[in-house]
């Protein structure tokens, strides 16, 4: 999207839909993994909801949850990868999304303990999905009657004889019914995992974690239109947030800036989003300013944020000429557990500072 219509764009998206009560924001993925299980049926939608949950976190919860169930915790031969599930079906969390990938999806279906679970989690899981062989499980829970559905294309007359009040559908890569998502084979559950995104969290959403795994993903034309653009599972001030995004994203560095000031307004404590101000700061060569939002964003922050919130700051501080500054925030960073302590010599904004006396007991300290 260029700057062009992202400025036609804005005054659409910056008066977000009331909040309503919600639901926490974090979605459990549960991906159900057995024997022999096809590995990029479950490492492509793993990968798509994992990058999700950074790219969709709002005000530090992630978007999803995402781990490993299968029916014990023993580690599993995965077609020559061996993976040790998160959870078993004894002790898994409620999962908002399932999914079962192909292979033996057998192992699932034909085990009276593993398919109990495998039901139970599909009906009351916000979305049941399956990739290639997979459908199978959704097929004996009753899931896929009445619908159109796919599955791998080796597998579409079996599944068509197996449950043929279903409509099983070739040349199909996902099929989309609301609370049931079938995928093709392998690599399709990549694009249905990519739907559900933007389905749940919007077009921009889907689109980041595409650039970011690099993965050539066009959306139906039947479905494009229909995506919010914005995150629909956020709040308004979440989706406020995307729209300060969107304005630093286009280079509109002003506008970006008072957004992101008018969301720390109400709440100075959102380090996420002082963050994402400095950013907006150092593209306008504002040194202190980005030093002084890196700052924030570092205070109270876990140790490994705090500290390379600290010495971000530092560089900030050092590019501005407000060396005292910067020699205060490289102890931060060191006291957080910053321990390079070749970086102050190797960095050239910082590398005045390796001789300073007040410097040089915390490159000492940090051998």
């Amino acid at each position: 999207m260029n700057r062009f219509a992202v400025a036609a764009l804005l005054p659409l998206l910056a008066v977000p839909a009331a909040a309503e009560e919600r639901k926490p924001y974090t979605r459990n993925v549960a991906i159900v993994v057995y024997e022999n299980a096809q590995p990029l049926d479950w490492t492509g939608p793993y990968e798509v909801y994992n990058d999700a949950a950074r790219f969709g976190a709002v005000g530090g919860a992630p978007a999803f949850n995402v781990y490993i169930v299968s029916k014990t915790k023993a580690p599993l031969n995965l077609q020559g990868l061996t993976v040790t599930p998160t959870y078993s079906i004894a002790d898994a969390p409620r999962p908002d999304i399932v999914m079962f990938p192909g292979g033996p999806s057998n192992h699932v279906y034909e085990d009276p303990e593993f398919f109990a679970w495998a039901e139970k989690a599909s009906r009351e899981a916000e979305i049941a999905q399956s990739v290639c062989t997979g459908a199978f499980v959704l097929g004996k829970a009753g899931l896929l009657d009445g619908l159109e559905v796919t599955t791998f294309h080796g597998a579409i007359e079996g599944l068509q004889r197996a449950y043929p009040k279903a409509a099983v559908k070739s040349g199909r890569r996902f099929v989309d019914n609301g609370h049931v998502v079938t995928t093709a084979g392998i690599s399709a559950g990549i694009d249905g995992s990519l739907h559900v995104v933007a389905r749940l969290l919007g077009r921009r959403t889907a689109d980041q974690v595409a650039n970011y795994m690099e993965y050539s993903w066009v959306p139906e034309a039947t479905l494009a239109t229909r995506y919010s653009y914005l995150n629909p599972s956020a709040d308004a001030r979440g989706q406020t947030g995307q729209i300060a995004e969107v304005q630093a994203e286009s280079r509109n560095f002003d506008a970006a800036e008072a957004t992101f000031r008018g969301l720390l307004k109400d709440d100075p404590e959102d380090r996420d989003t002082w963050s994402n101000l400095a950013y907006v700061l150092q593209q306008r060569n504002d040194h202190a300013g980005a030093a002084e939002a890196l700052a924030r964003s570092a205070d109270g922050a876990a140790p490994g944020r705090a500290r390379y919130g600290y010495y971000d700051a530092a560089v900030e501080y050092a590019k501005a000429g407000r060396d005292d500054d910067a020699v205060a925030m490289l102890g931060k960073a060191f006291a957080a557990g910053f321990a390079d302590r070749t970086a102050v010599a190797k960095n050239p904004d910082l590398a005045k500072l390796a001789t300073h006396p007040r410097v040089l007991p915390l490159l000492a300290e940090s051998r």
